[in-house]
């Protein structure tokens, strides 16, 4: 199984928005931490994703999913105070769910041009 993790809890402080960070500023019409979203649940070696975010943004959170049919989404964690603590989290979340031979693949919500160009995941030993 591979899992993606989409790391959504900063606050975005230094870009200096006030009502909202800036992965959940919209572009074009659609929220930034979406189209990241999107890359993973349009990868065909992503198996899950999990998202972790704010807690006071779970409820939008959950709308966008289901609004934009990102399927893949299979669970949503709080954030911690750091980037760090946030990483540990969503391990944590999806531990009970994993084997030894999974992949986790951790990224930055706001980085949505993430690439297909290596369209394969490959297990350690292949």
């Amino acid at each position: 199984m591979n899992i993606g993790i989409i790391l959504a809890a900063g606050k975005g402080a230094r870009m200096g928005t006030t009502d909202r960070p800036k992965q959940f500023v919209e572009i074009h019409c659609k929220p930034i931490v979406v189209y990241t979203i999107q890359a993973f649940n349009t990868h065909p070696d992503i198996d899950y994703i999990a998202i972790v975010c704010l807690k006071e943004w779970f409820k939008t959170m959950n709308k966008w999913v289901e609004e934009y049919q990102l399927d893949k989404v299979k669970w949503i964690f709080e954030g911690g105070q750091t980037r760090q603590e946030s990483t540990y989290a969503g391990l944590i979340g999806i531990s009970h769910d994993l084997s030894y031979d999974d992949i986790v693949v951790i990224h930055d919500a706001v980085r949505p041009l993430v690439s297909n160009r290596y369209p394969r995941l490959y297990r350690r030993g292949t």
